[in-house]
């Protein structure tokens, strides 16, 4: 029998575990929905004053009776404390936690914040309801960040630890009293207030700030910039960053990679001399260790706004597919591939993509972020990614000249022979300019304005808008006849906008696989993801590729064929049979893909995400419900969905049983709107006498039509007469 077994409510529980292990501190049996709330001890005069915002929390926890999985409780509680640590009302706390009645489980709190970016998350999700997906997806999330990390100790057995680990790590310094310390795991909500009380007052314009941010600058490096000051100046871990701190001003650190001209000085004082600023840090303590000093740069990422992360197109590759993509790599390369060849991601953000190698002495890696080469070389002294620090180099693939490369790097570049030997091994950035974003948007502030850009703009066509696309351009025609080991979107092998890129893009395929979007973080969307190796020292035309298709869990479940087809679609083929007559309904659709499968339909009104408007009548009719049907009879997946529509042959032209079969799709389908909007509705099949009508209708045009009565459109088939409906 344990300790707590004759204990029948889950109050009685959460009230002696707080008698029996927290008495030297005040405890709260709810917050917010938080069922155990460990905070610092109110003194006397306190008692009756309510600021939670002032509140010192050591420890949240999930409390419940009976026996209980340990994951379970912790995503119950992590779902429920969301909703209090983005009201910004309450500070976290250092220490999360659950506990039933046989066990107490601790977490650093800082471990779990990046499930709070995690994206197309349903937040609203009720946190109790263990068998939703919602609920799932977070609990196999927690499992990946907390694994290994969480501390559990059993009640009776272990009580001494218990009391020990809680006298050593809730400790209650008397400075807390005075200032809010900044830590790892409240730099974020404190930034969130630093938004609000101090970025009004830095004395820059809404043009300026634009500026800054097309130079990769945001919000949360003045704000680093702040923590990492003492006295008004900027203390030595400052250098990693992009603003410093210099007598209570802002100062850019390296003054030529901004723009001249954009500034009048390159220091940035205040608009109201620095009041906003003083009130604030006379609240909040800047973080005295050095190791939050170290996280807290390296996790400028979590301050960035998701917008921005998603318009720079950088996406984290899971370690699932970065390790399978090293097996197809050997694979294509054999097995002392690592000896045998060089490899350089050249924009490898953190590195993840390269750990695992084994080749240190042939890898180097290179991104446009200093923030995140930094990072890297940290993991390498923390032997956390095994590569040479000197390999590691802060480069901008689509403006920097390849001068700038590392001497052996550059002499590998150089030599038409050892060229052949060197794979660009990238997950390169997605972000496109144009589908909302603005102009100059794109991975750490690099613009469509690129020299890249500008260079080969004239001959890529659409394709130049495609960050992805600027990088493999440059590869192609400056690292010649090199290998490209890449993921990304396959619409550079099929899409009608890439056609002029694959006159470039010529190569030969060597292998790949695909996986689902969802797999990756920070990637919206259902569409496939794919690995491809390249050769691009054999010149060939790009006609078809398969892929092994994997499962989530990195299984291969099939193949798939994808074609490139550079001639023309099936929206050239409708394009031929457009009229300017009087209509009787309005074809709406988008472009080839299946991914635009939503936006046909039929319908008098025009929604905006529909780019084509087709007017119909009995002329084109027939034409009209052969595309309609083709679009709409196969439902897009995950796995279709950058799959073409191409232009059709000519057969179908004596094929009257699959125009019956299309019209009659047509008139029946769901996304057939003409009947419900205010108009005349030509549509309807039957006449009066048919369906008893009580009133006369409008219009006869669609029966007469298909009575091959005329109807404007001269059918010359009866779809009666084949018994249709």
């Amino acid at each position: 029998m344990t300790k707590y077994e004759n204990i029948r409510k889950e109050e009685t529980l959460k009230a002696k575990i707080a008698a029996d292990y927290f008495s030297n501190f005040d405890y709260e049996p709810n917050l917010n929905n938080i069922d155990f709330v460990i905070c610092q001890k109110k003194k006397r005069s306190d008692l009756f004053i309510e600021e939670p915002q002032n509140q010192k929390y050591y420890f949240w926890a999930e409390a419940k009776k009976g026996k209980h999985d340990i994951f379970d409780m912790l995503t119950q509680l992590i779902l429920t404390c969301e909703k209090a640590y983005r009201s910004n009302e309450y500070y976290a706390p250092p220490w999360i936690g659950c506990f039933d009645q046989n066990k107490i489980t601790f977490a650093e709190f800082h471990e779990i914040l990046s499930i709070f970016n995690e994206p197309d998350f349903n937040w609203n999700t009720v946190p109790s309801n263990y068998r939703s997906q919602e609920f799932q997806k977070a609990c196999q999330n927690i499992k990946k960040l907390l694994g290994n990390k969480i501390i559990t100790f059993t009640f009776g057995d272990e009580d001494k630890e218990i009391k020990e680990f809680i006298k050593n790590n809730f400790t209650n310094s008397p400075e807390n009293h005075i200032k809010i310390p900044i830590t790892k795991d409240n730099f974020i909500q404190i930034f969130n207030k630093w938004e609000k009380e101090v970025k009004p007052s830095i004395a820059l314009s809404k043009d300026e700030w634009k500026d800054c941010e097309q130079d990769g600058i945001l919000d949360c490096d003045f704000y680093c910039a702040d923590i990492m000051s003492f006295g008004g100046n900027a203390i030595p871990m400052a250098k990693k960053l992009k603003i410093i701190l210099e007598n209570d001003q802002y100062v850019f650190k390296d003054k030529e990679k901004i723009r001249y001209g954009k500034f009048p000085t390159f220091n940035i004082d205040f608009c109201d001399n620095g009041e906003a600023y003083k009130r604030f840090w006379n609240k909040y303590k800047r973080p005295p260790i050095e190791t939050y000093q170290h996280y807290i740069i390296d996790r400028r990422d979590l301050l960035v706004p998701e917008n921005i992360r998603q318009s720079r197109g950088s996406f984290f590759t899971p370690p699932i597919w970065a390790d399978k993509s090293k097996k197809y790599l050997k694979k294509a390369f054999g097995d002392n591939w690592e000896d045998e060849y060089y490899l350089w991601d050249c924009a490898a953000g953190t590195g993840n993509l390269l750990a695992g190698l084994t080749n240190k002495y042939n890898v180097w890696a290179s991104d446009i972020e200093e923030g995140n080469v930094s990072r890297m070389k940290s993991f390498i002294d923390d032997k956390k990614l095994d590569l040479l620090s000197n390999h590691v180099f802060q480069f901008d693939f689509l403006n920097d000249d390849f001068d700038k490369l590392p001497l052996e790097l550059k002499k590998i570049i150089d030599d038409p022979q050892k060229r052949k030997k060197l794979i660009i091994y990238i997950n390169p950035p997605y972000a496109e300019n144009g589908a909302g974003l603005a102009k100059g948007a794109g991975k750490s502030g690099v613009s469509m304005g690129s020299m890249v850009y500008n260079k080969y703009v004239r001959i890529l066509g659409n394709a130049s808008r495609e960050l992805f696309a600027q990088f493999f351009t440059r590869i192609c025609l400056e690292i010649s006849n090199c290998k490209i080991a890449s993921f990304g979107k396959l619409k550079y092998v099929n899409a009608p906008n890439f056609v002029r890129f694959r006159q470039i893009f010529r190569g030969l395929y060597m292998g790949g696989f695909i996986c689902h979007s969802v797999t990756f973080e920070n990637v919206k969307g259902k569409f496939p993801i794919s690995f491809l190796i390249w050769d691009l020292e054999n010149k060939k035309n790009i006609d078809k590729i398969t892929c092994d298709v994997m499962n989530k869990k990195g299984e291969v479940e099939g193949q798939k064929e994808y074609y490139s087809y550079n001639k023309k679609y099936i929206n050239d083929w409708i394009a031929h049979f457009k009229v300017n007559t009087d209509t009787i309904g309005t074809l709406f659709f988008n472009s080839n893909d299946f991914q635009h499968y939503n936006f046909t339909y039929l319908s008098l009104l025009k929604d905006a995400k529909s780019i084509t408007a087709f007017s119909i009548n009995g002329e084109n009719l027939i034409e009209a419900s052969m595309y309609f049907c083709v679009r709409l009879c196969i439902v897009p997946t995950w796995l279709n969905k950058s799959d073409q529509f191409s232009y059709p042959n000519n057969l179908w032209q004596q094929d009257e049983e699959f125009q019956n079969d299309c019209l009659t799709f047509t008139l029946f389908h769901n996304k057939n709107l003409v009947s419900c909007h205010d108009g005349i509705n030509h549509w309807i099949p039957f006449s009066e006498k048919e369906v008893d009508a009580k009133e006369k209708f409008d219009s006869n045009f669609m029966s007469e039509f298909l009575g091959g009565g005329g109807g404007g459109g001269g059918c010359i088939f009866c779809l009666y007469e084949k018994s249709v409906f």
